[in-house]
């Protein structure tokens, strides 16, 4: 199975990079310029990253950065727990 969760956060692609190790816990991975690719034994997960630019809001400059997480091998069960322990992890990280 496939699950894929795509969503915008209010940072760059270098400081969402720097928070991706606690949120993917002990899963094995490598960074692949702007795309994580993670394993554990319950399936694959790729999260690609994609800079937007900034956001004028107001007299503020936010960076934005696109976040498409792809769930692969995952039951429908363990990709919900991961996404849900991933979302919880980078809250802090500009609203992942």
């Amino acid at each position: 199975m496939v699950k894929t969760v795509t969503h915008e956060v209010q940072t760059t692609v270098g400081a969402y990079l720097k928070e991706i190790p606690g949120a993917l816990g002990t899963m094995d991975y490598e960074v692949r310029g702007n795309r994580v690719v993670a394993h554990s034994a319950d399936g694959t997960v790729i999260i690609n990253l994609t800079y937007e630019g900034e956001r004028h809001l107001g007299s503020l400059d936010l960076p934005m950065t696109k976040v498409e997480v792809v769930c692969v091998g995952f039951s429908d069960d363990k990709a919900d727990a991961f996404l849900k322990h991933y979302d919880q992890q980078m809250l802090r990280t500009g609203g992942g």
